[in-house]
């Protein structure tokens, strides 16, 4: 893509999409601390206790997901597929969208892989739809 293009695209940001934006770059590296320091339970515990200022309602769900998943790309090292999904989990949670975390395992080439992704009314959010296909996720305790 050339920055040409990148400009287009940042161009046609929306007021809301560029508070996602902002909001998912600042939180990926502190979420990537909490997971280090914390394990995924305590992390989840933490982000739940902090709400976020009132959006726009109703939310486009699938525009936010596409947000995180575009800061993502911004936040290299700090984002992996568990620290994107969890931020996504923890936004659509705050503005009361009710979705899950999942994880999952899969055997590729006689490796096993692991991926964290939320999945929003049945459907994968910000991640590649055949998910569910390829991974095997575990069952919620």
């Amino acid at each position: 893509m050339t920055w040409g293009q990148k400009w287009r695209t940042l161009r046609s940001f929306s007021r809301q999409d560029w508070r996602w934006f902002c909001l998912a770059y600042g939180l990926l590296p502190v979420v990537a601390v909490l997971l280090q320091w914390g394990g995924l339970r305590r992390t989840q515990g933490l982000l739940a206790r902090y709400p976020l200022p009132q959006v726009e309602r109703p939310i486009a769900v699938q525009r936010l997901a596409s947000m995180v998943m575009l800061a993502d790309r911004y936040s290299r090292p700090w984002s992996n597929c568990l620290r994107r999904s969890l931020l996504l989990l923890y936004l659509l949670q705050r503005y009361g969208i009710t979705a899950s975390l999942k994880i999952g395992m899969r055997r590729h080439r006689g490796v096993i892989e692991s991926h964290a992704w939320v999945e929003w009314q049945g459907k994968v959010l910000g991640d590649r739809a055949d998910l569910v296909e390829t991974y095997q996720a575990f069952q919620n305790s």
